[in-house]
């Protein structure tokens, strides 16, 4: 009984660690970019002068990359990026899929839309997705790649539409089936039937008396895609296509660095992977980050869902 008490509290407490995080992180632009040390190009080391990087223990808390700039300040920056992104993202993956299956619980609906969805899912599920990604969305990074000398925001905004479409498509065949499958069990139900027998419409069905089944599998059906599409976020990274576009340094004559321009979380992991070796906290420390994110949203969703089921236990 003390355990069921405190589970409000404990959801409490991780929701409000992560509003606080994200209110941090959306005041960086407006106050915190004035106080934080954003880049430092050298710094005195045992009398002597030493450049980028820095190790966390040269420039803590979280050292340099390999251009100078603090992966503290980009951690900072870029937490609101990654949230908001995936947030919105699965969002509207949602939405879009609970419109579609009140399309299909009509006849003309599931004979003529629901084999298509059908096929889709069964194809991309024959398909890893870090490849079908690097195959759709590749394409464009060569066309729409950035330099120092030529920054171009229509076309970083243009890339960052294309990716987020692209991932929307992919993830939307899986959730209409797995609501479609909700919601034919659930008609065949006798509360269900009876209802129809008394004369109330499917969507009014699907709107009263299906409600708490809707609502519980929509929070969970939610964090699950919130949590993929954020380790899709990481595929796509790994393979240098980062959500926003990347921005090419040149470093000397014959090297380069491409960073990402938006400093997502997922980004910063991978503009760093080849110099795991050499600057091990450059990844590591964003990794982190990323997986306490994950974390806390595998916790809410738990706690949630624990709470959603009491709720309806109890008005039973």
């Amino acid at each position: 009984m003390i355990i069921l008490k405190n589970k409000p509290i404990k959801l409490w407490i991780l929701c409000s660690l992560l509003s606080f995080f994200l209110l941090i992180s959306c005041l960086y632009e407006p106050f915190l970019s004035k106080i934080l040390t954003l880049r430092v190009e050298k710094t005195l080391i045992a009398g002597e002068i030493n450049y980028p990087p820095f190790t966390p223990l040269e420039v803590p808390p979280f050292g340099t990359d390999i251009i100078g700039f603090t992966i503290f300040a980009k951690i900072i920056q870029g937490f609101k990026y990654t949230f908001f992104i995936g947030l919105l993202l699965s969002f509207f993956q949602i939405v879009s899929s609970l419109i579609i299956n009140s399309l299909l619980i009509y006849k003309f609906g599931e004979k003529f839309l629901l084999p298509i969805f059908l096929y889709f899912d069964k194809l991309f599920s024959l398909i890893p997705k870090p490849f079908l990604l690097l195959l759709l969305i590749g394409p464009y990074y060569s066309a729409l790649s950035f330099n120092t000398d030529n920054v171009q925001p229509q076309a970083n905004l243009k890339f960052i539409i294309i990716q987020l479409f692209i991932l929307f498509l992919i993830g939307i065949p899986n959730l209409v089936k797995l609501y479609h499958t909700e919601l034919t069990f659930l008609f065949k139900q006798d509360f269900s039937l009876v209802s129809q027998t008394l004369g109330s419409s499917k969507i009014r069905t699907v709107s009263y008396s299906f409600r708490p089944q809707i609502t519980e599998l929509t929070v969970n059906l939610f964090f699950n895609i919130l949590i993929k599409n954020l380790s899709l976020f990481i595929y796509l990274a790994y393979f240098n296509l980062y959500l926003g576009g990347s921005l090419v340094t040149k470093l000397d004559e014959s090297a380069t660095y491409t960073a990402s321009i938006s400093n997502e979380w997922s980004g910063l992991i991978g503009q760093n992977i080849n110099n795991l070796a050499s600057t091990p906290w450059t990844i590591l420390i964003p990794l982190g980050f990323y997986s306490v994110l994950i974390f806390l949203l595998v916790r809410i969703k738990r706690y949630l869902m624990e709470e959603g089921a009491k709720s309806i236990h109890s008005s039973k």
